[in-house]
Order: C-alpha cells, then sequence, then structure tokens
C-alpha cells in the first residue's frame, strides 16, 4: 500500500479508516501490549513519523475501535431485538448478543486498566459522549424488549450487565486462548467459556431489576 499523507478531509478519514484496520489486524495476531506505531506504519507501509499527522497515540485509536465495536453491538440489537420476551428468553437472546461481540469484551476489558491511562483528553471526552448515545439506544431496546422493567431498572441492568459482561470476558476461555494463557482446567475453579459465565449472572441481574 502507498499511504501518502491525506490533502483534503475526505483523504483523511479514508487515511483513519486505514489506520484502524490495520490496528485491528495486529491486535487480533498479536494482541494489545504488541501494538506499537512501528508496527501499524510496517503493515501501511507508511513511516511511523507520519501517523502522527493523524493520531497522538495508539491509546486514541483504540478508543476509536471500541466505539465502533460497541456500535456495531447497538446495531445487532435493533436489527434482532424486534418484540418483547419473557424474562428468561431475554437472558439467552441478550448473552448471545455479547458472546457475538467479543472483540468489543475484549477491548472495553482493558480501556480503564490501559488505554485511558495513555489516551488524549480530547479522544476520551468524546469516546465517554459517544458511547452515552449509543447506551442510551441500547437502554430503548431493554425497554421496548422488557416492558416489565423500569426506566431505572433497565438502566441499572445494562450498567450491572456490562460490568459483569467486561469481568467475565477478561476471565473467560476464550479471552485466555486468544491471549496464548494458560487455561488449568482443573486448578481452583476452573475457566469456563464466556456464555456459561455470564448467563447465570445476568440472570439473577435481570430478576433482582424487576419489581
Amino acid at each position: 500500500m502507498n499511504f501518502q499523507r491525506a490533502r483534503d478531509e475526505q483523504t483523511k478519514q479514508i487515511r483513519i479508516r486505514q489506520i484502524i484496520d490495520a490496528t485491528i489486524k495486529i491486535y487480533d495476531e498479536y494482541g494489545y501490549d504488541k501494538v506499537t506505531f512501528s508496527k501499524i506504519a510496517g503493515e501501511l507501509n507508511f513511516s511511523r513519523i507520519n501517523l502522527y499527522n493523524y493520531f497522538s497515540c495508539k491509546e486514541d485509536i483504540f478508543l476509536l475501535i471500541l466505539q465502533d465495536e460497541i456500535e456495531a453491538l447497538v446495531q445487532d440489537a435493533e436489527e434482532n431485538f424486534t418484540s418483547t420476551y419473557s424474562p428468561e428468553s431475554f437472558t439467552i437472546v441478550w448473552t448471545n448478543l455479547y458472546s457475538r461481540h467479543q472483540r468489543m469484551l475484549s477491548i472495553f476489558s482493558i480501556v480503564n486498566t490501559l488505554i485511558l491511562r495513555g489516551a488524549t483528553a480530547a479522544a476520551y471526552r468524546s469516546y465517554r459522549e459517544n458511547i452515552y448515545e449509543k447506551f442510551l439506544r441500547l437502554r430503548k431496546i431493554i425497554r421496548q424488549s422488557l416492558p416489565c422493567l423500569t426506566e431505572n431498572s433497565s438502566l441499572r441492568f445494562l450498567e450491572i450487565g456490562n460490568s459483569y459482561a467486561i469481568t467475565a470476558y477478561a476471565a473467560s476461555k476464550e479471552f485466555k486462548e486468544a491471549n496464548n494463557i494458560a487455561v488449568f482446567e482443573n486448578a481452583g475453579y476452573g475457566t469456563f467459556p464466556f456464555a456459561e459465565q455470564y448467563y447465570p449472572v445476568l440472570r439473577t441481574i435481570l430478576y433482582g431489576s424487576i419489581k
């Protein structure tokens, strides 16, 4: 790829998209710690110094990636949650929804501990504003799918459910295998697939939110 510096806004957005895609490719193959400006530049046949014309740090790239990943989850929910559900059925389909978006869970699990520490203030603020709008859309879907929930209880379910999803995925078999972390099946409580961990806790959260 002959990666020339952009001279207009349209080309700049194309370059940003190419940088994001290259970062995702490296992340999926090697993990977060191995993503560097040098590797991204090498993937694009572009100089590392010129990447600074688009991003100040890799953390800002990952905040954009996470926004895209959350948007994909929200769109998935908007397309597939088109009717009302019983609490039991909703727990199953919501677990399946999150299971389909494992890259989002993987990046979300490190956003507060790693990514935000190095991100610029402008990128962080934009990220917060962006995901707030997306979570409002998710809350609307929950309210439409589960009329038994109040506005406040749907928000509580979303917040607690998301928090546990991040925790459960970081401890899941899928995450450990993707990051070449040893899985000792018979040590302690063992390591389980994400859905097996997430479903029973999500069910408890949901039934606890119903008044």
